[in-house]
Formats: C-alpha cells, structure tokens, sequence
C-alpha cells in the first residue's frame, strides 16, 4: 500500500511541475517581433521593401548588412550614424538616429535579425547577448583600435598603399592644431587628396557613431605618436568639438533624387523655376530659400519631416554653388532656425 501512495504522491509532484512549466512558458514575456519594430521605426526611411529611398540606403542587399560580423551594424543602431556612405555605388546621406534609449538589447537583437533574413538577406541572425555587450563594450588602446579599424587600408606600419595615403609623416596627421585629422575621422572624406606629393582619391567612411568619442580620441592619438610621427595627444573634449560638414556630394545626391524632376538636372527648370541665375537662390541670408524648402510654397512641396535638416542643408548649399550660382553654404543651423 504504502508503494502505491508513494507512486501517486510523486506522480502529483512530477504532474506539478510540468504544469509549472508549462505555465511559465505561457505567463513568459513574448520574445520582441523584429518585423514589427521594423515597420514601427525603420520603414518609414528604409520601406518596408528594405529598398530605401532618397537619402536613405536599402537594407536589402547591403552588403554591411550581410556581413557575418555584426558588430559594425549593432554600433549603428545603438549610435546613429551620420555623413556620407556609399552603398553598392550609390552614395546616401540621410542621418540613421541613436537607438540606445528607445529600444531594449532584445528589440534590437530582433529587428537586425528581421532585417538581415529579410528581403533575400543571408546575415546571421543577433543575439541580444551580442547587443548588450556592444551596449557597453570594453575599452581598446589606441593602438587595438587601429589594428582592428584602420590598418586594412592604411597598413599596421602606417604606410599606406596606392590607394589609400599614409598616415606615418603624413602633415595633417603632425600638425600642430588636430582638428583637420579629427574632422576626417568623425565625418569621413571622398575625393582627390595630396599628401607628400602623391595622390590619393579613395573614401575615407565617417566614424562617427562608430566609434566614441574618447575612442576616436585615443586612436587618433596613436596614429600620432606612432611611426616616428611626434605629435601632441587628442582629447575627447577636442573630438565632442568637430561637428559634421556640409556635403555638396550629399546635397548633389539628394538634389538628383528628389528636385531634378521639377527643376532639371542643370537647374534650368521646368516644372519648377529655374534655379541657375535665381536670385532667390543666390542672396546672401538663405533664409527665404530655406523657408521655401522647409514649408513648401505652390507647387512645391514642404521638405520638412521628409528630409533631414542636414541633408536640406546639403542640397540647400549644393543648389547655391552650383550652375554659376555663386552663394555661401548653409548649415545645420540655419536649416533648424527656420519655424
């Protein structure tokens, strides 16, 4: 008897705590939905295509977004990312904002796997694991951080290639004010570039939101005081301190996409009003122009809240330096002044 007692007592026990089991699996929180954030947050620039559109680049056969090493698209997320970047030979220049506060370590794991098996993407899918490490990462040397970011193009030794320069005896890099070297770090660099009397024309990518600002500054630091190079140290308060430029190359991208239909590629017009010659275009207080872009006036329609005020300053600048037109550049700042 007791035998049976015994058996019934543990079958209880062990029917328990299945459906205590059971029961947490249902009571659990539900794992994030990487496909509904994405459209909530992401589709509004990318589309819901993952196909982009304007200054903003496809997700779908990105090959950033394909890598096996996720590393570089985590930071993007957490950080943001701003400046030029080319994908698949198109170059784009809309602002990707910081992620940090409004999504969890688990919604990003869920919506970067969502976006790298979407759309014929292959990436490997996130883990939340990996996200939270990249949410607080440990610090690199200066040195660890050219190794694992710099010296693919321009060599462990600072030498450069034929493509890209060197940084070893490289006058920007020893110069005694930092700032240009920092500017080209944080807001990347395109075009023809002199150095030492060779010529380079290869793209430097924006740093910025990639790395933090005490990185950047440690990094650049070293390429400093590396290779025989003798110059003083950079501050992380000297870094906080560059901003990002104007881009005519932006503003030229974006102009292509969104106002040559109306306005012609040579600015002549057609649709629109001719904008080569316009002295609306060419006074010196951009205001008016600016208001024009930001809120629309007959048949043009208001930019505002459908580009960025960087990339409305890009195109803004483009637009007045181009075709003859012969005006100042407009900046961030000028776009934001305009209510």
């Amino acid at each position: 008897m007791k035998i049976y007692v015994t058996l019934f007592v543990a079958g209880i026990i062990v029917t328990g705590l299945i459906l205590a089991n059971s029961g947490s699996r249902v009571m659990g929180a539900q794992a994030p939905d990487g496909k509904a954030i994405f459209l909530v947050n992401c589709a509004v620039c990318h589309q819901a295509t993952g196909q982009g559109g304007g200054p903003y680049p496809p997700l779908a056969a990105n090959p950033d977004v394909n890598q096996v090493d996720s590393a570089n698209l985590i930071q993007t997320v957490l950080n943001g990312r701003t400046g030029p970047i080319m994908v698949n030979g198109t170059q784009y220049g809309g602002n990707m904002p910081s992620w940090r506060g409004e999504l969890s370590n688990a919604e990003i794991a869920a919506v970067l796997t969502y976006v790298r098996t979407a759309w014929h993407n292959s990436g490997p899918s996130v883990s939340e694991d990996q996200v939270a490490a990249a949410r607080a990462p440990e610090a690199l040397s200066g040195a660890q951080l050219f190794a694992t970011k710099c010296a693919t193009c321009h060599q462990p030794t600072g030498q450069g290639t034929n493509t890209y320069p060197p940084l070893a005896s490289n006058p920007v890099v020893l110069a005694a004010d930092p700032s240009a070297m920092i500017g080209v770090i944080v807001n990347g660099r395109t075009g023809p570039l002199n150095v030492n009397g060779k010529s380079f024309n290869n793209q430097m990518p924006t740093w910025k939101g990639q790395l933090t600002d005490a990185s950047i500054a440690a990094v650049a630091t070293y390429i400093r005081s590396a290779w025989g190079n003798n110059a003083s140290p950079v501050t992380e308060e000297q870094v906080a301190a560059i901003g990002s430029p104007v881009s005519v190359q932006v503003g030229a991208s974006v102009y292509a996409k969104n106002c040559a239909a109306c306005h012609q590629a040579n600015g002549e017009g057609g649709v629109g009003p001719a904008l080569a010659g316009n002295p609306h275009v060419n006074i010196a207080n951009p205001t008016p122009m600016l208001t024009t872009i930001l809120q629309g006036r007959n048949e043009m329609p208001s930019w505002r809240g459908q580009l960025a005020a960087s990339d409305i300053a890009a195109v803004a600048t483009f637009v007045r330096s181009s075709w003859g037109n012969n005006a100042g550049p407009v900046t961030v700042q000028d776009v934001k002044a305009i209510k």
